[in-house]
């Protein structure tokens, strides 16, 4: 018997190819079909609220605040819902996520204290799994620090070839 387990996420890249606000609110000429993160986590969220068996991990902790800020207090208590029993599951919880722009120490650490503060502060929700979804050129050395960070596990999609070998 096979089980399979499917990761539901989202992976918003905070400033590549378009302005942050043009991510968020799909507000670009670029394309014919104009992807908004709000527009993916306004769904997501009416998605969860009603089916509690559903599951969602998100990463970026950029846009969700910019997302949270403008919500109604009706639809906040919902989020705090789906994040307390834990259908949303944010992961690394960074501001943003560290393959973007973070390429040293500093920038590393930087980034996650901005996001996790703000999950700590709104939630009381420390991310317990790294995440590595879309990663250039990372090295061991981001997993030596998110074991500092407290996190348990690391999600990892892409391994540099040398490493793999």
């Amino acid at each position: 018997h096979l089980t399979v387990h499917i990761v539901c996420n989202a992976h918003d890249d905070v400033g590549r190819g378009k302005t942050v606000e043009e991510y968020f609110t799909g507000s670009t000429d670029l394309e014919l079909i104009q992807p908004s993160v709000r527009d993916i986590l306004n769904s997501v969220t009416w998605a969860l609220d009603k089916d509690p068996r559903r599951r969602f991990t998100y990463v970026e902790m950029k846009y969700f605040t910019m997302w949270y800020k403008v919500l109604d207090d009706n639809t906040k208590k919902v989020v705090k819902k789906v994040i307390k029993y834990g259908q949303v599951e944010i992961t690394q919880g960074g501001w943003v996520a560290s393959d973007e722009a973070c390429t040293n120490y500093e920038d590393l650490i930087l980034n996650m204290h901005i996001g996790h503060k703000f999950l700590w502060e709104e939630f009381q929700v420390k991310p317990k799994v790294g995440w590595m979804l879309d990663s250039f050129g990372h090295s061991e050395a981001n997993a030596a620090l998110y074991s500092d960070f407290g996190f348990e596990a690391l999600f990892v999609t892409r391994v540099n070839p040398e490493t793999r070998e």
